[in-house]
């Protein structure tokens, strides 16, 4: 019998030494940690509301326990859409300080790696501001040659110009 066993079971109020060997093979293996505090006593939408708050890294550690103990399908889902990669190396560890600093030299493709990130985990206002602000930023200096937005079709139309069309006195 293990120690952790027979701790439990003296704390239970059991006899250990009456116990044969056949109990012992019996006892569960060590429980994997917990991936924080108190996610034992959680319901499934308990844990899908408070997933935002965590690192990758902890999605991670969450992903692996509810896989190998209530294997919730709505949790496993909800933490297969939330996980992905960081929009920077370590991004997760980084203070709103060191993300806005790391924004002012971004390109424009990370800077909406970031945006997005941050609207489905964190969502922290400072971050959100300097996003936006460094955006309208990078595009307003953004070379004229790129490629225009998404314009529908009557948009299209309107804007470009007239197309010559012979006038009815022009034909043969």
């Amino acid at each position: 019998m293990t120690m952790l066993s027979a701790l439990r079971h003296r704390l239970s109020g059991r006899d250990t030494s009456a116990q044969s060997t056949g109990d012992a093979q019996r006892d569960p293996a060590p429980e994997a940690p917990l991936p924080f505090a108190g996610y034992d006593r959680l319901d499934d939408r308990q844990v899908m509301k408070g997933l935002s708050d965590h690192s990758q890294i902890e999605l991670e550690a969450v992903e692996s326990y509810e896989r190998s103990h209530k294997d919730r399908k709505p949790v496993t889902d909800k933490l297969r859409w939330m996980r992905g990669r960081e929009p920077l190396p370590g991004y997760d560890a980084l203070s709103v300080e060191e993300i806005v600093a790391t924004l002012e030299e971004a390109d424009l493709a990370t800077i909406k790696k970031v945006r997005s990130y941050e609207r489905k985990f964190a969502n922290r206002s400072q971050v959100s501001e300097e996003v936006g602000r460094v955006h309208r930023l990078r595009q307003a200096t953004q070379p004229a040659s790129a490629a225009p937005g998404y314009q529908p079709i009557s948009a299209r139309t309107r804007s470009s110009a007239p197309v010559d069309r012979p006038e009815e006195s022009d034909r043969p």
